[in-house]
């Protein structure tokens, strides 16, 4: 069941082309086990280059940056609470790779802090498509 392009109350993560509704993942992650794969050490490699630990290199500029609040980062996030991933599709089927919608705070902190795992549940394509937004 695709997820309504009318929500209210919401938490939506939006990434480009993309937008989420990060209530209806966790809702499906208790109720069925089978929406999604469980790490517990997924890799943070990359994830950097998405935030702001590091400027941009000289002459470059970031075309993407997930904002996050570093206070909270630092301070309320739990880096035993998994992230959630997803896997990125165009609208043709084309596979873009995976990419967090969940967790960004948690992200943050743990490679401020040097970390380079944090547990997290990998969605499947349907339970994706299932919590995606409708732009």
């Amino acid at each position: 069941m695709k997820h309504s392009p009318v929500h209210s109350g919401c938490q939506v993560f939006h990434f480009a082309a993309w937008r989420w509704c990060i209530n209806r993942a966790q809702e499906l992650l208790e109720v069925h086990e089978s929406v999604a794969t469980f790490h517990e050490h997924a890799s943070l490699a990359g994830m950097e280059q998405f935030l702001t630990l590091k400027p941009a290199a000289e002459g470059r500029i970031k075309l993407i940056e997930v904002k996050v609040d570093i206070e909270y980062a630092m301070t309320k996030t739990d880096l035993s609470d998994p992230l959630i991933i997803a896997p990125l599709r165009s609208p043709s089927g084309e596979d873009f790779g995976l990419f967090p919608i969940d967790g960004w705070h948690r992200i943050y902190r743990a490679l401020s802090e040097g970390r380079e795992t944090l547990p997290a549940y990998l969605l499947n394509s349907a339970a994706e498509e299932a919590i995606r937004i409708p732009l």
